[in-house]
């Protein structure tokens, strides 16, 4: 395969793509708490770190009657795993800090999942990583190949348009004016595909999910009880199972319990609702 140009995304595993990379990974680890130990807020709390100056932990309210309290900034030297995994020390340290600010403190035992990721961080040298910039910089190495890094979540567009920028430039190609600032997800205001909201009957978690996506995902349901949640108490309905199959390129439960709906957050929720979509995967697939 030949290409004029080739871009380098692929996160924390950058530098083992392309060996000029120099990057320092830093784990952010979270927990996951029923909101009702929060008292169901609406809002988000944040809480400085004892004896820092920038240093916050937030509890964030979630989707599926969740709140999730984060985030760690560890070192993470060595080979990067596929699934970083949370320590007892990072957990600790989140609880002391948000328990500063609440009446009744948290325990170990209320915290329902945990979950941790890397951050692609440049290597400037030494220092915590905590002072690292969050910055992502589009870098050409001597072989030519272009690579994106660094960088959030939240940014991921404005990452996307300087790295093609950055091969449009490089490269001599030509290609109209970016459109990302002005266009619209899926489902919100202004994409095409949006559609009024539904009305009453339909979940509201469904809607809060999906938007003006949320008619689609309905009128596209095939599956028996599309309505009907994948577990009680779990407010996943199982036409966005199906929806996840169909449009959102899942290919098995893993992907649309822990990546799609985020049920597997809370390994416990994750098992109650397993058969369910095991059972629409497997229709799915005969």
């Amino acid at each position: 395969v030949s290409a004029r140009a080739v871009v380098n995304a692929t996160g924390v595993w950058a530098g083992e793509v392309d060996p000029a990379i120099r990057l320092r990974p830093s784990r952010g680890t979270h927990l996951v708490f029923d909101a009702a130990a929060f008292g169901h807020p609406s809002a988000a709390l944040t809480v400085p770190v004892p004896g820092s100056t920038s240093r916050f932990v937030f509890a964030l309210p979630q989707q599926l009657g969740r709140v999730v309290v984060g985030l760690t900034d560890e070192d993470a030297p060595g080979p990067v795993p596929d699934e970083p995994e949370p320590t007892e020390g990072e957990i600790a340290f989140l609880l002391e800090t948000v328990n500063t600010a609440l009446q009744r403190g948290l325990t170990r035992d209320e915290v329902r999942g945990a979950f941790a990721g890397l951050r692609p961080l440049i290597d400037t040298g030494g220092g915590s990583t905590a002072d690292i910039s969050r910055k992502h910089a589009v870098l050409e190495s001597p072989s030519g190949v272009l690579t994106v890094v660094g960088g959030k979540l939240t940014t991921y567009r404005r990452m996307a348009q300087d790295a093609v920028d950055a091969v449009l430039r490089a490269r001599a190609l030509t290609a109209g004016p970016c459109r990302t600032a002005d266009l619209p997800l899926v489902g919100a205001p202004g994409h095409r595909d949006s559609a009024p909201l539904p009305g009453d009957g339909v979940p509201a978690s469904l809607t809060a999910r999906h938007g003006g996506a949320s008619r689609a995902v309905l009128d596209r349901a095939t599956v028996a009880r599309p309505l009907e949640p994948v577990a009680p108490g779990i407010g996943v309905t199982r036409a966005e199972v199906e929806y996840a199959l169909t449009h959102e390129g899942a290919l098995d439960a893993a992907d649309i319990l822990d990546r799609r709906t985020r049920v597997g957050l809370v390994p416990a929720d994750a098992e109650r609702a397993r058969p369910a979509v095991e059972e629409i995967v497997a229709a799915h697939r005969a």
